[in-house]
């Protein structure tokens, strides 16, 4: 330091509205100004007023000191907020949001002062209108050191935070602490076209289009399995896998849809499950697999998991949150008891994971709730070709 360098009672100075909310590691800070000194003054107004050096202030204030040196600035276009990009080796690096702050507050100047070289020059307004907008938001961005595309999308989740800090104030904070924003700006598109896709009138019934759903083919218990005698007696009579392939499940899905597809261990040992969703033109995502509480039969190994395929055709609309492979108990039974009967659960977890205003429940038997629509004999018109001694009832 200088002895040219003027000090200022540090009780004088001024400190109005800053961006940084977290000083961070303002200890560490001081014990370094102990040991070196302040290698760098603050900035300040000719009337006081602090520009850089919020950290710097704090630190020397824990150390006892009355006076602080600084540099005095005239004030001009957006310097107090540069200023704050003054900091010294210790500096924190700044949060997306508080990028998104200081843009607040320094774009509205820059396009002032843009519009008056655009009108010095002479440009016209149409010219005007789009280079002030652009040139602004490139100068914002290089102050912050942000990307003007990221800073746009940072804002984006900044400004759905406050709309509706309950649905979208996790986005924000997510951000905050990652220092990434590219993840929660997806989650965030996600979500508000997951609302606009429950918002859509929904499908006809019977004919869909289904943006979303569960099939659950009657399986025969072991289809390739000779020894006939210890198969598994079923109340309801069961498809081939060349019979389900024939199904025109196609028909009445969206173009963009997830389909829930129910698979026996059998079925998914032997990979039936890749003929069948090859017929029928999805593509397989992810496996679920619910643990059930009671085993059942099995010549090698008594079955006590069941699975659905998360199987997709084009580009569905996915809401991905704690969505695991595994459901998670206690499970709820549609219908406790009844053969084939699956848990409420993977029913919420796919009406949380795939947004639609209606869901197809395909050879359902019995009913979850008012937002699916149950395909079975009691159940008509079938959408389906199959016959009506394969369909299961929905009562």
């Amino acid at each position: 330091m200088t002895a040219a360098t003027p000090s200022l009672p540090i009780d004088s100075i001024i400190v109005g509205e800053r961006h940084r909310r977290d000083l961070g590691d303002i200890d560490g800070l001081a014990a370094s100004i102990a040991e070196v000194g302040l290698l760098q003054p603050i900035a300040v107004t000719f009337d006081g007023h602090l520009i850089a050096g919020a950290r710097r202030l704090r630190a020397v204030e824990l150390l006892g000191w009355k006076t602080i040196p600084c540099t005095p600035i005239p004030l001009n276009l957006g310097q107090i907020v540069r200023g704050e990009f003054a900091e010294n080796t210790c500096r924190k690096d700044f949060t997306p949001s508080e990028a998104v702050a200081i843009k607040r507050a320094l774009e509205p100047k820059e396009k002032a002062a843009a519009k008056v070289r655009m009108v010095a020059a002479h440009a016209s307004p149409e010219k005007f209108s789009e280079q002030a907008k652009g040139n602004a938001l490139d100068k914002v961005a290089t102050v912050t050191g942000v990307h003007r595309t990221t800073l746009a999308k940072a804002e984006a989740i900044v400004d759905a935070a406050e709309a509706e800090p309950e649905k979208f104030g996790k986005l924000k904070e997510d951000m905050d602490r990652t220092g990434r924003v590219h993840g929660p700006y997806q989650r965030l598109q996600n979500a508000k076209q997951a609302e606009q896709i429950r918002a859509e009138p929904p499908p006809l019934p019977g004919n869909g289009p289904y943006r979303g759903g569960f099939i659950d083919i009657p399986w025969a218990y072991e289809p390739n399995d000779e020894n006939v005698a210890q198969r598994g007696v079923l109340p309801y009579s069961t498809l081939s896998i060349e019979q389900a392939c024939a199904l025109n499940v196609g028909q009445i899905l969206h173009a963009d849809a997830a389909l829930g597809i129910w698979v026996t261990n059998f079925i998914l040992l032997h990979g039936l499950h890749l003929k069948l969703m090859c017929a029928w033109g999805l593509h397989p995502k992810a496996l679920v697999t619910w643990p059930k509480e009671q085993f059942g039969h099995g010549h090698w190994a008594r079955g006590q998991t069941e699975h659905f395929i998360i199987a997709v055709r084009g580009k569905p609309t996915i809401s991905l949150g704690d969505h695991t492979t595994l459901l998670k108990p206690p499970f709820h039974l549609v219908r406790k008891g009844a053969h084939s009967a699956k848990p409420v659960e993977a029913y919420e977890w796919l009406e949380s994971y795939c947004p639609a205003p209606r869901y197809a429940d395909l050879f359902s038997r019995y009913r979850h709730n008012d937002r699916w629509d149950c395909h079975g004999d009691e159940a008509p018109p079938h959408p389906l070709d199959i016959p009506p001694c394969l369909r299961r009832a929905a009562p």
